[in-house]
């Protein structure tokens, strides 16, 4: 659905209808026009090219039990390379397997909301744990009576056992919060109290003849969250205990035990551990708790005053005692190593880079491996290993490139996919200490060159501050001349913590044929850098990323052939937000911009994400302000194309319905498309191209701000 806002005698109407939507057309016609604009021709004679253009030679090696060889995929046939003889044959007695496959879930999707019903098996295979109507049961597998272990869940009741509340599962990725003990004797699970919270009403299924109502206990920034409780049933006495997550303490905004999540049982079976924050996220911990007393106390806690803190699930040694543990307490991300009395046994790294994620524990060899940022930059990923001493510490990689590798079972060999941005991928066989044994694969850009399709250009420049070094992606188009002025597209999302650019090789976009150049670029947001930098982004959502995205496009001001007058933005969530927010604030560097699904104003979203970054709104009204744009609609000077899903019930409609009031009030002329009981979605990416080369090169802005050009603001107002 495509509405216009025109400003007519000062009062905003949709295309001359008081209150109505305008049909969009079809996705027939909708593409009929695409394909009378200019560059379609190019894009539809190159695009089909790109997707087999470049035969990467990425694999992924599935090694033999006995590491004396390992299967993988390439060039549609599967290979076995035999380890002796240092040479690969093609496994005809292995099946072929095209692409892995992601297998389903169990537990029933819920017809309205959020969320999984739970269906959990025992380790033993004899019993089955299953939500139902937010209630737990046990259910003999081999038939039989089911138990019912809760009665006090229901909607009516606003009380979820087994069935994660909003904010968990999208905040804190909780799906299915049941947890079977390591002998099936106990069952953990986790009980959400929504009763004090407010709900949001979504109106879904409006394209059938009868609508529907999702009523959606959702915490809004300052208002209430729920009660999250971790409970333990005793399969054999029928006893249910109440771990005491917060210590005897009330469920207060300071509490550490505000949030509980991700429950994991200790080997033996005598704990649960449970993940722990207060409101505001400054302090989390991992917390054991007895399932004989129901006493919790703290492990390990990780604290940061002035931002917030992150802690992630521990990884444990096959003592079931002792465990790996990722902190930010120096600044930068490195391993620890503890036992359950919370004592530090080593000092696992010692980094002024972020470690990423543990590999593989050799306990028997006494190794732990994982990866790093110790490339020449954050994005090339470097594997690594060190003793469970922190003795020995060695990067395995060459720092030039980006890796993803595959040990093998005894640790002696590994398999390397090193890459760039500019260099396709490779695969080789390495030793215990990265020395080349053969090569595997290697990429073929043949056809890619053929086709005249161009490599991408990773440069650096410098934060709105003056103080981060960051970096930019640029792709062209195959025809690119240099002698030439393009208009440019910017993808970015941006939001804290995120990932940001990779140093993964990087295909041709497709999107540049049309005539553009695409560029993707950095923020301070970004994670890679350590919590000094990220520390210094607290309060300020939608502001630093938004001013580091100016920043990197004015750095290509002076390249020739940037036409910085036709700069167009877009993304989805957070990039919806950030792209908005850089078209209302730097109209200086960007004259279009494409926001699907943005959040508008901080308040309207949830409670964990936005206080995590901002702090409470009553605390810090001003930092919501500044970050609001609903309080920026007047200043819309470029072309402004909206998007929303009218199910969404992650970002709600209402974020995008509010800004569609505040340019109207502000007599501003925009665009929107509707997405008919779409979620949280991204505005489907024909219109959007239309937009961007009815705005950028056809030179038909909305606004009519640019020179020489008449469009629907003021200027075209019949009176």
């Amino acid at each position: 659905m495509s509405v216009r806002m025109l400003k007519l005698n000062g009062v905003g109407l949709l295309s001359g209808l008081a209150v109505a939507f305008v049909a969009a057309a079809s996705p027939a016609v909708a593409q009929s026009k695409l394909q009378t604009m200019p560059g379609y021709e190019q894009w539809a004679k190159v695009a089909p090219l790109i997707p087999t253009a470049a035969k990467l030679g990425s694999i992924n090696a599935e090694w033999s039990a006995d590491s004396e060889s390992f299967e993988y995929m390439f060039d549609g046939k599967r290979w076995r390379f035999d380890l002796a003889t240092r040479t690969a044959v093609e496994a005809t007695d292995a099946p072929k397997v095209e692409a892995a496959t992601t297998p389903t879930p169990t537990g029933t999707v819920l017809a309205r909301g959020r969320g999984r019903e739970a269906d959990v098996t025992s380790p033993d295979g004899t019993l089955r744990a299953i939500s139902r109507n937010y209630n737990i049961w046990i259910v003999p597998n081999a038939g039989g009576a089911e138990k019912q272990v809760t009665t006090d869940g229901g909607q009516a009741a606003r009380i979820r056992n087994g069935v994660g509340s909003y904010i968990y599962l999208e905040e804190f990725n909780v799906s299915q919060p049941v947890w079977w003990s390591p002998d099936g004797k106990k069952l953990a699970f986790m009980r959400y109290d929504e009763t004090q919270v407010d709900d949001y009403y979504l109106q879904l299924d409006q394209t059938k003849m009868f609508s529907t109502m999702l009523v959606q206990a959702y915490p809004h920034p300052g208002r209430i969250n729920p009660v999250a409780d971790l409970m333990v049933y005793d399969v054999a006495t029928g006893a249910t205990t109440k771990m005491d997550v917060r210590e005897g303490k009330p469920f207060t905004n300071d509490v550490v035990g505000h949030y509980a999540w991700a429950a994991q049982w200790t080997k033996d079976g005598s704990d649960v551990l449970i993940r722990r924050s207060d409101r505001l996220q400054k302090n989390q911990d991992i917390a054991a708790c007895s399932t004989s007393t129901g006493k919790c106390r703290s492990v390990v806690r990780e604290s940061r005053p002035g931002s917030w803190a992150t802690a992630t699930a521990p990884r444990f040694l096959d003592d079931g005692k002792r465990f790996v543990w990722a902190s930010e307490r120096n600044d930068f991300r490195n391993f620890y190593l503890y036992d359950l009395s919370g004592k530090q046994l080593a000092k696992l790294t010692q980094h002024a880079f972020d470690v990423v994620d543990i590999v593989r524990i050799d306990e028997p060899a006494g190794w732990l491996w994982y990866t790093a940022r110790s490339g020449d930059n954050h994005m090339m990923v470097q594997l690594h290993r060190v003793k469970l001493n922190g003795q020995g510490d060695t990067r395995l990689t060459d720092r030039k490139f980006t890796h993803r590798t595959d040990i093998s079972p005894d640790g002696k060999y590994f398999v390397d996919v090193e890459q760039a941005h500019n260099k396709p991928p490779v695969s080789r066989l390495r030793d215990f200490n990265g020395r080349l044994v053969a090569e595997i694969t290697s990429s073929d850009l043949s056809a890619f060159d053929a086709a005249g399709l161009k490599k991408a250009e990773m440069f650096t420049y410098t934060s709105a501050d003056g103080k981060t070094q960051l970096h930019g992606q640029l792709q062209f188009p195959s025809n690119f001349d240099p002698s030439k002025k393009y208009p440019m597209l910017v993808f970015v999302y941006g939001g804290p913590g995120s990932n940001g650019l990779t140093e993964a090789f990087a295909n041709a976009n497709p999107l540049a044929e049309y005539g553009f150049l695409m560029l993707k670029l950095d923020a301070r947001t970004n994670t890679g850098r350590g919590r000094q930098v990220l520390d210094t982004t607290y309060q300020q959502l939608g502001m630093f990323e938004i001013d580091d995205f100016a920043a990197g496009i004015r750095s290509l001001w002076s390249r020739p052939y940037v036409d910085r007058e036709r700069v167009g933005m877009y993304g989805t969530s957070y990039g919806g937000t950030a792209s908005a927010g850089t078209l209302l604030r730097h109209p200086e560097a960007v004259q279009a911009a494409a926001a699907s699904s943005p959040v508008t104003d901080w308040r309207l979203y949830d409670t964990a994400y936005v206080e995590r970054h901002m702090g409470l709104p009553e605390a810090s009204p001003k930092t919501y302000d500044q970050a609001s744009l609903l309080l920026l609609a007047d200043q819309l000077q470029g072309d402004l194309m909206l998007y929303y899903g009218t199910s969404d019930d992650n970002v709600h409609p209402k974020n995008t319905l509010k800004l569609i009031q505040a340019l109207h009030d502000a007599g501003k002329s925009f665009e929107v498309q509707v997405g008919p009981d779409k979620g949280h979605t991204g505005l489907p990416q024909p219109r959007m191209m239309e937009f961007f080369i009815e705005r950028l090169i056809l030179d038909r802005p909305l606004q009519g701000g640019r020179q020489g050009v008449t469009g629907f603001g003021p200027s075209a107002d019949p009176g």
